[in-house]
């Protein structure tokens, strides 16, 4: 009775709360008249969102029933179980990083300073770069204009995209953009930099930092397949290139953007496409998008806009390169390890790639192994020197699932222009430990016929060295223009679809297909290293892309453009049997190196005592040893600490072997000396994170403080004269050892220009315990050294390790034995 007096009076209450609501608005309706619906009372809309979650949320369950129905219906292993468990931790979490980047890249593009904030890590070129501008009037004008560039975004994947996708191949003849939506959120200009030095008096050169994190969804459909991106992410350096300048409206005749590197694109798949969201398919369809977009926009190749009339796109586009990098893999030491041991410590399999702008070489791979060997060469091409770097990437192999990268390098290409010939360890980025070593050649063109012989002459002096069969001596320009008069296409009811195919021994370069005509125009060019031109030759065959039947072809040798004026030719070439034309512009250029390569003979290198026969011990610093006259060079070795002898080569002509200035502060020495408390040190400045890297090796005969016999000893590195968080770092510390090792790198964000007029104040100091400090027992001071970086020779390139004596605290050595007797126990 109580229950049902309770729902007669909430009864009674709500049809009386509906009559005072018809008496005061007249059956919900306000006074004005519009409909008010009541904020107790759901939308439909809303009723069916609710309903479509509740039915994807027990559907899920029910799946999840089904699931495990069948595995013990069909009595399934319990790896299977744990084999699709795994996979969907894998995706679930994989999924939750990529929605916080996300987030992140959208917070920054509405409130830069709070997400700044937040996320140090993440900061814009312009902080880290004080040449580098910020743009935020350029940021405003983007977010107005946005709307209308997704407008005309649209337009052309509609108009211009879409009709050649479908009659690429008969299976396309349904593709079609269901959905084109760029989003509300625009691109942001992290920082621009123009460039006033190295420039042309008739161009302007400007790089912008590109960030996109935008909400875009692009969706295709094929017959009853959907499928689609999402969240696509895009970061990169784009160079604007502004000529030629002109002395009448609009004064800039045209524009030339491209991007100097790859940039990293990252995107969410959807509808049909999230099948590849997996390990392997997942990389495997990004690595794909890359290329395509290093096809499009990655040097070499540019995206034209010309301003005024009669402009010849093709030399916007396809400019002649600048050089060629001919790059030597040697060698990698203390990777790190990647692979798991059981009863071992595990190694690693390890391999290089190099990227310079879209091209991209591969070593081999040394399977377990933390100190490989490749010995490999490459040659890529070269289009932009200021700004452009070559990206050093290490990884682990590891078959069946995502390599593990081993760490990173960047290369400063205008730095190797500017040496010639370059030999460096560079120390990996983004690991605990490693080292790459590279020796690079910049080889520039030339069009005189005598360079030739030079060129050979050095290749075969390479070949001698290494294994290096495919050395080039000469760069092919190879600029495909038009056809006219093909053949017609037997046993075919359209026009063909023709394309060029070029090949140079085992090289081979394609055009776009053009469709439909018989009077084609790809105005594309093509570069052909070429390793010697008197005995090799270019193929150019015009194939129909529907029934992949030749054309026409025409050989022609390389050897005919020696005797050419400037080594070019711009005509027409008749294809063989055919009245066809194939109009082509061919550029020859010799590789010249003015800066020759040191052999590996003046390298330093290990010798075990007994191939080398009995050791002497060397003479001390304050006496050195006097050459011998009578040589041109001497072989000196010392005893190292592990008793092994260390040989190298040294100038035996006393008045060219270079002295220290007394005022030099950092006392650099030719190798380490069983007697003298030293440190090694690899001093290298990175051009692709602008920050001088400090790799600390090791030190030899620390000397304990009073009553100790060991030491704890770390390294504290201050850049003067600043003495700032920034400017201060420090390694890890060493138990027990008067011979440390620590392999660390401490960064330091400074220019180059800035570190050059900076120097180092370097300590080894002990570890002391809390009771000792308030003791004032000692300063912990086991030695310390200054470093003048303006006196450090080609600090942006090198990165050899260098020895430098420590000065010993007087205050240190009193409180312990003397140095004499100190020596005797060692």
């Amino acid at each position: 009775m109580a229950d049902g007096s309770e729902s007669g009076a909430g009864s009674a209450g709500t049809q009386a709360g509906r009559e005072a609501g018809s008496a005061a608005g007249g059956d919900g309706q306000a006074p004005g008249g519009d409909t008010q619906p009541s904020p107790s009372t759901p939308s439909r809309l809303q009723v069916n969102e609710d309903l479509l979650v509740l039915i994807k949320k027990y559907a899920m369950q029910l799946g999840l029933l089904v699931v495990v129905w069948m595995v013990g219906y069909w009595a399934f292993s319990v790896s299977w179980i744990m084999l699709g468990l795994f996979v969907w931790m894998w995706r679930e979490k994989r999924q939750k990083a990529k929605e916080f980047k996300i987030k992140t890249a959208r917070k920054a593009a509405q409130n830069e300073q709070e997400t700044v904030l937040a996320r140090l890590e993440d900061l814009p070129s312009w902080v880290y770069f004080p040449d580098v501008e910020r743009a935020e009037w350029l940021n405003k004008i983007l977010a107005q204009l946005w709307p209308y560039v997704g407008r005309y975004v649209e337009d052309i994947l509609r108009t211009s995209v879409e009709p050649v996708v479908k009659d690429s191949h008969d299976m396309l003849k349904s593709f079609q953009f269901s959905t084109i939506m760029l989003g509300d959120m625009p691109p942001r200009v992290g920082g621009i930099q123009v460039y006033t030095e190295h420039v042309h008096r008739n161009e302007i050169i400007l790089d912008m930092e590109i960030m996109y994190a935008g909400d875009c969804d692009i969706q295709i459909r094929m017959k009853r397949f959907l499928a689609g991106i999402q969240d696509l992410q895009i970061h990169g350096t784009l160079r604007v290139v502004m000529k030629p300048l002109v002395k009448f409206s609009p004064l800039i005749g045209g524009i030339t953007v491209f991007f100097l590197n790859r940039p990293e694109i990252d995107f969410n798949l959807t509808n049909l496409a999230d099948v590849f969201d997996f390990p392997g398919l997942s990389s495997l369809l990004k690595g794909i998008v890359a290329d395509q977009v290093s096809n499009f926009m990655v040097l070499p190749n540019r995206y034209p806009m010309p301003l005024i009339p009669d402009l010849e796109v093709a030399k916007l586009k396809y400019p002649m390169p600048v050089g060629v990098l001919r790059i030597h893999l040697k060698e990698a030491k203390e990777l790190m390890r990647a692979d798991v041991g059981f009863m071992k410590k595990g190694k690693s399999d390890p391999y290089c790639t190099l990227q310079v702008g879209a091209q991209s070489f591969r070593s081999k791979t040394i399977e377990n192994s933390l100190e490989p060997r490749w010995n490999e060469y490459y040659e890529a091409v070269v289009d932009q020197l200021e700004g452009q770097t070559m990206q050093v990437n290490m990884f682990d192999e590891d078959p069946g699932s995502k390599d593990d990268p081993l760490g990173n390098a960047a290369v400063s290409i205008s730095e190797v222009v500017k040496m010639g010939f370059s030999d460096m360890w560079l120390p990996l980025e983004d690991a605990t430990t490693g080292q790459v070593h590279l020796r690079m050649s910049w080889l520039s063109l030339s069009s005189q016929m005598e360079a030739l012989d030079k060129s050979l002459d050095q290749m075969e002096k390479v070949k001698r060295i290494a294994d290096a069969d495919a050395l080039s001596s000469a760069l092919l320009v190879v600029r495909v223009d038009s056809a006219k008069n093909l053949p017609t296409v037997k046993k075919s009811g359209s026009d063909p679809n023709p394309y060029v195919e070029l090949s140079v021994a085992q090289k081979h370069w394609k055009t776009k297909p053009q469709y439909n005509t018989y009077e084609p125009v790809w105005e594309e060019a093509f570069n052909f290293l070429i390793q010697n031109p008197l005995h090799q030759e270019l193929l150019a065959e015009v194939k129909d892309e529907k029934t992949k039947k030749t054309l026409g072809k025409k050989v022609i040798s390389v050897k005919s453009l020696l005797t050419l004026d400037r080594m070019s030719t711009k005509r027409p070439f008749r294809l063989d049997g055919t009245s066809a034309e194939l109009h082509m512009e061919l550029i020859l250029r010799i590789l010249s190196s003015e800066a020759e390569e040191s052999d590996d003979l003046d390298e330093i290198e290990p010798v075990s005592p007994t191939a080398a026969g009995p050791s002497t011990p060397a003479a001390p610093p304050s006496e050195p040893a006097q050459p011998s006259p009578a040589s041109s060079t001497e072989d000196r070795q010392a005893n190292n600490s592990n008793g092994s002898v260390v040989r190298r080569r040294i100038n035996a002509n006393p008045a060219s072997t270079p002295t220290r200035p007394k005022s030099e502060p950092a006392h650099a020495v030719d190798g380490p000396n069983p007697y003298a408390c030293q440190i090694q040190l690899s001093l290298h400045h990175s051009a692709d994170t602008d920050k001088l890297l400090v790799t600390v090796h090791k030190a030899t005969n620390l000397m304990p403080l009073a009553n100790q016999k060991m030491c704890d000893p770390y390294v504290r590195i201050y850049l003067q004269p600043d003495k700032n968080r920034s400017g201060r770092k420090k390694t890890s510390v060493v138990k027990d050892n008067i011979n440390p090792a620590w392999d660390e790198t401490l960064e330091f964000p400074v220019t180059l220009a800035e570190a050059k007029q900076r120097s180092l104040d370097i300590v080894i100091k002990n570890k002391r315990s809390l009771f000792e400090t308030i003791r004032g027992n000692s300063s912990g001071s086991l030695g310390r050294v200054e470093v003048d970086l303006s006196k450090v020779d080609n600090l942006a390139t090198q990165n050899n390790p260098i020895w430098f004596e420590l000065k010993q605290d007087v205050g240190s050595l009193s409180r312990s034995s003397s140095v004499s007797s100190y020596r005797s126990e060692l």
